[in-house]
């Protein structure tokens, strides 16, 4: 009879003492071996977790390239006693700071590797992306650590399982020569190994077989039910896996759509209602001499806004695309600048002011000599504007609101003679001022005071604006003493004067007939409007079908037109459709296409074929001008 034969009395002294050690074995190099995997996972996870919360902390570090509050950020790792060392490496692959401080250059890698976390020579080492929050990367970081602590975990376990066997294994033995009736101890067995399953949802658990009497049955119908759960559920968690990954991207892809759709359609609907604002004020600051000198200065009022809302809208497709923008630079008087800007926020500290029953009054103290430099004359208005806001709100029971304009000369130039380096702007106001922690955290992103009022973002555009005119800013502040924001410019090394007028020496042109294809109204009637005081034959034609129809009917008559504007985006029939029927019927008629995005779409060679020039909206007169003399 063999011993998987034997009764089960026969069985238990053999069984419980054999079947203990080896059961022992086995569960404490299963625990071993899971410890083992599991902490190098749970290492990968904390540093990973760690990596995320240094990349993000650096964000502001990388974006204005400032070391010293990198090289804070990584100090910042010294609490963490397994970290070897960490550093940060700019968009171009450059080292940029490191941690340790004193540690050598040859210690870090010369350009960081792919993204992601990996065993490498006892070390686990890994590289984590540094990104806004539209995405665009700034750099990466790299942090390697020791696994110091798995092998102290390891060792420890090491021990205590061989106790837990050495014990296990005396105990079993004294209680199988007492208790050898005691034929539950297998049941109690699987009873633990379910137990087990229950409590760590492993169900890659399974029990030993020793034989074909009741318990092998009841073992191997136990692992059958285990390994048919374990399927069960690693199919269960891949389909809820691929569920969730197909879910993110489809998010992902509809948020991106909906941005590009919101964008375009923004931009599309401002240009179509400023352009006839545009037009009118031009026309009539051109052409109508008898204006008063209070009509003239609302009306270039007028224009200056608008101009600035064109600007603003020009930048949601830079935005969109997340592409960098190219400034053109030209002089700006930062006197007259100030004036503007006085008279453009005059509702915010005068007329909200009274309406909330405090009065703010405003100062200017103007340079005498005119302050050119230069920039972008939008860019720079618009961060004025945000320091008068912010000034205006820091006064909630009214105060006192000053613009300084001032020559300064360079700090860095001790001993020389001094000469002035830089036009500088100040902003002042007698509120509440800021303490020390908010005066070093006001120009970064989302930081605000105002609570659910502010965006936190007025500063750091502010910020950002300086430094793409490699400009400095400075600020004064104290609890209850009021702020003073100065924007110092660099001064040109040579002279520069301002540009000349636009509507200097308007342009000649021939009587025209011209055909004008938009669908908006508005803008349609306006740019009829204009070019007939130009002088010009002008057909309005609202919308793409009707713009068609008329060219066709004009090349079938003795009249046809010597030139098309149109629209890009029109609903049914586009500005394509429509410069493709006109250059089918006559190709040696010009096509100008009047969009939004006319001067971004010319410059980066995005003409749609068969149009001939791209004009921008809101279009200018001077524009229109020389677009028609090139007929």
């Amino acid at each position: 009879m063999t011993f998987e034969n034997l009764p089960i009395r026969q069985k238990l002294m053999a069984i419980v003492l054999g079947t203990s050690a080896v059961v022992l074995l086995i569960v404490c190099s299963t625990f071993l071996g899971y410890e083992f995997v599991t902490f190098r996972q749970s290492s990968v996870q904390q540093l990973s977790t760690l990596g995320e919360i240094i990349a993000t902390n650096s964000t502001a570090a990388l974006a204005f390239s400032n070391r010293d509050d990198a090289t804070e950020v990584l100090a910042a790792l010294a609490a963490e006693h397994h970290v070897v060392n960490a550093c940060l490496y700019d968009k171009q692959g450059r080292l940029f700071v490191r941690y340790p401080s004193s540690s050598s250059e040859a210690a870090f890698p010369s350009a960081p590797g792919p993204d992601g976390y990996h065993f490498m020579a006892g070390h686990l080492v890994g590289f984590a992306p540094v990104t806004q929050v539209q995405g665009q990367r700034l750099g990466t970081l790299y942090i390697k650590s020791d696994l110091g602590a798995l092998y102290d975990r390891l060792r420890l376990y090491g021990a205590i399982a061989i106790l837990a066997i050495i014990g296990s294994s005396l105990v079993a033995f004294t209680l199988s020569r007492k208790l050898q009736q005691q034929i539950s101890r297998p049941i109690l067995s699987l009873a633990a190994a379910a137990r087990a399953v229950s409590d760590r949802q492993d169900y890659s658990v399974r029990a030993r077989r020793f034989g074909d009497d009741e318990l092998g049955l009841l073992t191997a119908a136990f692992n059958e039910m285990l390994g048919r759960i374990e399927a069960q559920n690693l199919a269960l968690q891949r389909a809820y896996d691929d569920l969730r990954q197909t879910q993110q991207a489809i998010t992902q892809q509809e948020r991106l759509r909906a941005l590009g759709q919101m964008a375009s359609g923004i931009a599309h609907d401002i240009n179509n209602a400023i352009s006839p604002a545009s037009l009118y004020a031009e026309s009539l600051l051109e052409r109508e001499p008898n204006l008063s000198a209070r009509t003239r200065e609302y009306l270039t009022t007028i224009q200056r806004a608008i101009d600035d809302v064109a600007q603003t809208v020009s930048r949601l497709r830079e935005f969109y695309r997340q592409r960098e923008p190219q400034l053109i630079l030209i002089p700006v008087n930062l006197n007259q600048m100030v004036e503007q800007v006085v008279e453009l926020t005059r509702a915010h500290w005068e007329d909200m002011a009274q309406q909330r029953g405090v009065a703010i009054s405003t100062q200017m103290d103007l340079s005498f000599a005119p302050a050119l430099v230069l920039g972008v004359e939008s860019e720079i208005r618009e961060a004025l504007t945000n320091l008068v806001f912010n000034a205006v709100d820091a006064m909630p029971e009214g105060g006192t609101l000053t613009l300084r304009t001032s020559l300064a000369p360079d700090r860095n130039t001790a001993g020389q003679a001094e000469r002035a380096a830089f036009a500088g702007v100040e902003v002042s106001d007698t509120g509440v001022g800021m303490d020390e922690e908010t005066k070093r955290r006001c120009l970064e992103p989302f930081f605000t005071t105002k609570g659910e009022r502010g965006t936190g973002l007025g500063l750091a555009m502010v910020y950002g604006m300086m430094r793409r005119h490699d400009a400095k800013i400075e600020i004064d502040s104290a609890p209850g003493m009021g702020t003073t924001i100065r924007l110092l410019f660099p001064l040109p090394e040579t002279a520069v004067g301002l540009p000349a007028g636009v509507g200097a020496g308007p342009l000649a042109s021939s009587p025209l007939r011209v055909l004008v294809v938009d669908d908006d109204l508005v803008l349609l009637k306006s740019l009829t409007a204009t070019l007939a005081d130009e002088g010009h034959d002008v057909v309005p034609a609202q919308g793409g079908q009707a713009g068609i129809d008329a060219f066709l009917a004009a090349q079938a008559s003795d009249r046809p037109f010597a030139v098309v504007i149109t629209d890009l985006g029109m609903p049914n029939v586009d500005g394509r459709r429509v410069a493709s029927a006109v250059k089918s019927v006559s190709p040696g008629t010009p096509v100008f296409m009047l969009t939004g995005w006319g001067q971004g779409m010319a410059a980066e060679g995005e003409v749609p074929q068969h149009v001939d020039l791209m004009l921008t909206k809101p279009p200018k007169l001077r524009q229109l001008r020389e677009a028609l003399a090139s007929v």
